[in-house]
């Protein structure tokens, strides 16, 4: 996928190089312009623990394969 360029640059879990901080400033960025010009800004974000412990993951690999 890294070498098919297939993952937007917007990933930032579980890609090689990229942390926490980086998805913060990638916000900070998007956000600030709008806080800027007084506009509404919204968002939402999601964090599940263990949401992948119990995931199947022959069919996660073969549904990212077929795409």
């Amino acid at each position: 996928m890294y070498k098919n360029e297939i993952l937007t640059d917007r990933q930032f879990g579980f890609t090689p190089q990229k942390s926490t901080t980086d998805a913060a400033m990638e916000t900070k960025n998007f956000i600030e312009p709008a806080l800027l010009k007084k506009e509404v800004v919204i968002m939402t974000s999601l964090d599940i623990k263990g949401a992948f412990d119990a995931a199947w993951w022959p069919s996660i690999i073969k549904g990212l394969k077929d795409s």
